[in-house]
């Protein structure tokens, strides 16, 4: 009877370690697109995802390489739907951010590389009191197409 309440109670631990970290990691998603190689509509699913975790999944779908200088100061999280070309998308998820787009008309989706840089001290908002509005801010934003 003990060993197998141990079983059952190892089994839980295990089960709750494997999941874990999916309950604190956000997920982005590319839902739609128009045509194989376009990207002027583009929709991405996010559940509490990240700039970085969005940006990877818009870089792994149209094969562009993500360079970071440093760690990403920002705590702006996104949940819902993104939709708008490949180049609203990065411009309202990098828009905080120091950052560089290398274009090459051979890529799918006309972007090679981008490359995200540290920012300096003064322009990046404090993470407490300006991360919980950005991130209000930008879905509201996101949901209205502006």
């Amino acid at each position: 009877m003990r060993q197998a309440r141990f079983m059952k109670t190892g089994l839980f631990v295990l089960l709750l370690v494997g999941l874990a970290p999916s309950l604190w990691a956000g997920q982005a998603r590319l839902v739609e697109e128009a045509g194989a190689d376009r990207a002027d509509r583009v929709v991405v699913e996010t559940s509490d995802a990240s700039v970085d975790e969005v940006l990877a999944t818009l870089a792994v779908h149209f094969g562009f390489a993500v360079e970071r200088s440093a760690p990403s100061g920002q705590t702006v999280r996104y949940s819902g739907r993104l939709s708008g070309s490949l180049d609203q998308l990065l411009e309202r998820l990098l828009r905080h951010e120091g950052h560089v787009i290398v274009r090459s008309a051979e890529a799918r989706g006309g972007i090679a590389r981008v490359v995200l840089m540290e920012t300096k001290g003064g322009t990046t908002p404090a993470p407490g009191l300006a991360g919980p509005m950005a991130a209000i801010k930008a879905r509201l934003g996101f949901m209205e197409g502006k």
